[in-house]
C-alpha cells in the first residue's frame, strides 16, 4: 500500500512546493509523486499527462493524497469521475485541504457535495467576470483585455527577425516568450 500525490498549478508563475509540503505536514510519506504544472483545472483529468501517469501508477489498495478537492479539476462530472475511476480500482483517495477520504462512506458523500459546489463557484466567478467585462466596455472601452507581452518595438524587431529566417525557439528565448506567442505575433499577425 503505497502512498502516492497528486499535485497541480494553473499556471507557470506558481509552484506545487506548498502542495508538497502540507502533504507532508499532514504526516504522509509519498513514495512517488505526479504532478501537472500550467495546467488548468478545468482541463479534463485524462488530458493532463501528470494525472494520466499517475493513474497509470496507481494500483489496488494505494492510496492518493491531494492537496484540494480544485485540484482534481473544476467540473463536477469530471471529478466524480475520476473519483469512480479510483474508487473502482481500490485507490482509496484523500482531499487534504477538504479533509476528505473516501475510504467512508461520509467522505464519499461529503466529496461529492464538494465537487458541484467548487463547479457552481467556478461558473459564478466566471459570469461575474463576463459582467465586469462587459460593463467595462460600456462604460466607454475601459477594458483592454490583456496587455501585450511586447512592445510595438518589440513586435517588430521579432517579425524581422522570424521573416530573415531565425528559428522560432531561439526568438522564444530571447525575447521571453512562448512559441505558440511568436507564432501569434508573426504569423497571425495580431
Amino acid at each position: 500500500m503505497n502512498v502516492i500525490a497528486y499535485l497541480r498549478v494553473s499556471t507557470a508563475a506558481q509552484t506545487v512546493e506548498n502542495q508538497r509540503q502540507a502533504i507532508a505536514a499532514a504526516g504522509y510519506t509519498v513514495e512517488k509523486e505526479f504532478a501537472d504544472e500550467a495546467t488548468s483545472g478545468t482541463t479534463a483529468a485524462d488530458s493532463r499527462s501528470g494525472w494520466a501517469a499517475c493513474t497509470q501508477y496507481l494500483r489496488d489498495g494505494d492510496t492518493l493524497v491531494v492537496y484540494a478537492l480544485d485540484r482534481l479539476g473544476r467540473s463536477t462530472v469530471d471529478v466524480l469521475s475520476t473519483i469512480n475511476a479510483l474508487d473502482m480500482r481500490g485507490v482509496r483517495l484523500v482531499i487534504l485541504q477538504q479533509q476528505f477520504d473516501t475510504g467512508t462512506p461520509a467522505g464519499k458523500l461529503a466529496l461529492t457535495m464538494f465537487a458541484a459546489f467548487a463547479e457552481f463557484e467556478h461558473s459564478i466567478r466566471k459570469a461575474r467576470q463576463r459582467e465586469g467585462i462587459a460593463r467595462a466596455r460600456m462604460e466607454g472601452g475601459k477594458y483592454q483585455g490583456r496587455k501585450p507581452k511586447l512592445t510595438a518595438e518589440q513586435q517588430v524587431e521579432l517579425k524581422r527577425r522570424f521573416d530573415a529566417g531565425e528559428n522560432r525557439s531561439q526568438l522564444a528565448r530571447d525575447f521571453g516568450i512562448d512559441r505558440v506567442t511568436v507564432h501569434r505575433y508573426c504569423i497571425a499577425e495580431v
